[in-house]
């Protein structure tokens, strides 16, 4: 079949069609987060598979959110707030002085990205910020596992 022929067929434009509703669900988590917190980004980064659309998703904030350690449950970094606080890292031109991330799972429970809230000041995280940051994870639990049950062979 030729290319032409494959990017005209239907399942080519469903499949691009689905990436493009994760992309922007993905973007609209990604504002909620930032203007819900009150942060300079919040980052949701997928871990790349070869068919991800995440792997557009590729700033220099989603790479600093990639190379922090990640573990099974939320991650705050500083736990107290400082004035003094040292940089944590750097993106672009915001020294990174709070990070708060949170792992996004799969059904399975598996881990396959995170969301990553950053601040270029030190700041509280409430009870309250990690409730509202669990239920922004559920929302994007939520989209992929629809994206996930769309795109499997299964479901067409």
């Amino acid at each position: 079949m030729a290319l032409s022929a494959q990017l005209a067929s239907p399942a080519f434009d469903s499949s691009r069609s689905r990436q493009e509703d994760l992309s922007h669900a993905v973007a609209r988590i990604e504002r909620l987060g930032k203007h819900l917190f009150g942060v300079s980004a919040c980052i949701v980064y997928l871990h790349a598979a070869d068919d991800d659309p995440a792997s557009s998703f590729d700033t220099a904030a989603h790479a600093f959110c990639a190379q922090q350690d990640l573990t099974d449950d939320l991650q705050v970094v500083p736990e107290k707030s400082s004035p003094f606080q040292a940089a944590l890292g750097k993106i672009d031109n915001l020294d990174v002085r709070f990070y708060a991330l949170q792992p996004v799972r799969n059904r399975d429970g598996q881990i396959v990205g995170r969301i990553g809230l950053i601040h270029e000041r030190p700041r509280m995280f409430t009870e309250g910020d990690k409730h509202c940051l669990h239920d922004l994870v559920a929302v994007l639990e939520r989209e992929l596992h629809a994206h996930m049950s769309s795109a499997s062979p299964a479901a067409k």
